[in-house]
């Protein structure tokens, strides 16, 4: 697998001051690389199974991960070539499963796994925060060491925006305060969430509904007769 994403020993330690320490951690990053909390899909996806199925008369598919990560992609301004687009999926105890997605299971199916499509490859890695810190605080490290990779050109980032949105925010306005200036190194950063921001952001949003309808079998006709 291609400029993928390598982990050796790599330990999460919750310490004190709440930072994650790593030893004997050998890390290389794409140029394109989406942070996603499993979590916060799952809760996405049922939400619009819940209001799409009635309206619509019928069951919806099972989410189609590939297809999802590429309209991800696109709408994050990704263009077809030989791109290489890592996925990192971060999960706990509750949230190892994507209930209704193919595939599903993050620590037999997809961790380690990859697709090529006309954008490119993707390459998924489940990262647990089980036993270590808690899911919200492993996303915000991850968070962390993504933007300090002058490796990476595009990050594309999917939090629990109503658990700990206001800190990825936080994390990204310093970010974005750092790299003013020096264009060279700024990164374009791509938040999907469900909701326009309430105040002016320092980053692009997009809404994540619409490449989980698109994976979910929603096609426009459907939202033009209902």
């Amino acid at each position: 697998m291609t400029n993928g994403f390598y982990l050796q020993n790599f330990l999460y330690l919750y310490s004190r001051n709440k930072h994650v320490i790593m030893e004997n951690t050998r890390i290389k990053l794409s140029e394109t690389v989406m942070v996603i909390d499993a979590a916060y899909l799952n809760f996405v996806i049922n939400d619009l199974k819940k209001y799409f199925e009635p309206l619509l008369g019928r069951s919806l598919q099972r989410a189609d991960l590939a297809l999802f990560t590429m309209c991800l992609a696109m709408d994050a301004g990704v263009k077809e070539g030989s791109n290489d687009v890592q996925i990192l999926l971060v999960y706990d105890e509750q949230s190892g499963k994507l209930e209704d997605c193919l595939p599903s299971d993050l620590k037999s199916e997809l961790d380690g796994m990859a697709f090529k499509g006309p954008l490119g490859e993707f390459c998924f890695m489940a990262v647990s925060s089980e036993g270590f810190v808690s899911r919200g605080e492993l996303y915000l490290d991850l968070l962390h060491i993504v933007l300090n990779s002058a490796e990476v050109k595009k990050l594309i980032v999917v939090p629990f925006n109503e658990e700990y949105g206001e800190e990825v925010e936080n994390v990204l306005k310093e970010s974005a305060v750092e790299s003013a200036g020096q264009k060279g190194n700024a990164k374009d950063i791509v938040f999907f969430r469900m909701e326009k921001p309430v105040t002016p952001v320092a980053y692009r949003w997009e809404i994540l509904g619409y490449p989980l309808m698109s994976a979910l079998g929603i096609r426009s006709e459907d939202l033009q007769n209902n």
